[in-house]
């Protein structure tokens, strides 16, 4: 999570520069130039303005992604149009620009989510006895082995036994629905789970594609 907020951080730094920067290159202009450059940076502002409202969402990352590539065509039509190239403004804007950049869902959503079952084999309880009979000792270890997958049977059905609505890995900061292919490569002893999507919310947690 401080990962998340110092990358949001970045961010308004980024914007912020940006925004001084525009002003500062079409505040002296007139006419047709000025008024769709002004235009164009109140679109960027309110585009910007709903990155960071939906932060928490996994959409929320994508608007900044559009945010700083609508920037970057900007500056190239302003170096067209007026033959000055401001690679500064560029250099902030690729940076946020590649910050920015889209993942795939299993790298963005779930690179944390799931790990490889862990399977820890229970030892066996075995009867050291110089006088127990060999038949005796042979119907002592097949109880005891029973027991053993008695005892392992129990424990998979107690974990699937859904404690709240909603899971996820206490390794991530996504959640999923308990039927989510993501959700069953969780292990046990990692999960954390939610009554509801507003208590997950509440605790920084963003919702995958599998929760409606």
């Amino acid at each position: 999570m401080a990962k998340s907020r110092f990358k949001l951080y970045i961010y308004g730094i980024i914007l912020l520069l940006l925004f001084f920067g525009l002003i500062r290159i079409f505040i002296t202009e007139s006419g047709k130039f000025f008024a769709l450059e002004l235009l164009g940076l109140l679109f960027l502002l309110l585009l910007s303005l709903i990155g960071f409202i939906g932060y928490s969402e996994v959409w929320g990352e994508r608007v900044f992604f559009f945010v700083f590539l609508f920037y970057f065509v900007n500056l190239i039509l302003i170096w067209k149009v007026q033959g000055a190239l401001y690679l500064v403004l560029l250099l902030l804007t690729l940076i946020g620009f590649l910050m920015s950049f889209p993942k795939k869902p299993d790298q963005e959503d779930c690179h944390e989510c799931f790990e490889k079952p862990e399977f820890e084999e229970e030892p066996h309880s075995e009867v050291f006895d110089p006088v127990v009979k060999e038949e005796e000792k042979s119907e002592t270890k097949v109880v005891k082995t029973v027991d053993v997958k008695t005892k392992a049977v129990k424990e998979i059905v107690k974990a699937k036994h859904s404690p709240g609505k909603y899971i996820a890995s206490s390794y991530s900061n996504v959640y999923h629905e308990p039927k989510c292919e993501w959700a069953k490569r969780i292990s046990v002893k990692r999960r954390v789970w939610f009554k509801d999507k507003r208590e997950a919310t509440n605790k920084k947690y963003k919702k995958h594609s599998c929760v409606k």
